[in-house]
């Protein structure tokens, strides 16, 4: 690999062997967009167009109860979705921290697992909620 090949791709570090591939992370943060495009107008749909849309069954027994579940599932839908939103937002924020803090080859020399986990914690608790302190 050429020395401008390996600035570019990223080089193998001793000690916790961590490997920064600048054109790969670059590549997911552009995908992070269109992901985030798409997780907010999930959240739009939700809020605008099926909010207070319960099916109309009637108001027998049975009727009642599948509409109480369909509000329950919107109301699950709404969260997972939002989560989603702020998982993304995070990994979003965490991949641009990483781009920042290990563009030159001297800095990805001196990267550390342990700094890049750090930067990523933030994504599984956005993404898990309040599951991750179960």
């Amino acid at each position: 690999m050429s020395a401008d090949a390996g600035a570019k791709r990223g080089q193998q570090m001793g000690g916790d062997n961590t490997d920064i591939d600048l054109l790969s992370l670059e590549d997911f943060y552009r995908t992070l967009d269109s992901r985030l495009s798409e997780a907010n107008a999930a959240v739009s749909s939700l809020t605008n167009s099926l909010k207070d849309r319960s099916p109309a069954l009637g108001s027998f027994q049975d009727a009642s109860k599948t509409a109480t579940r369909y509000d329950t599932l919107y109301d699950e839908h709404l969260d997972r979705a939002k989560r989603l939103v702020s998982a993304l937002t995070a990994a979003k924020t965490a991949t641009s921290t990483i781009l920042s803090n290990y563009r030159t080859t001297e800095a990805r020399n001196h990267a550390d697992a342990k700094d890049i986990a750090s930067v990523l914690n933030s994504v599984g608790t956005e993404l898990n909620g309040d599951e991750a302190d179960a």
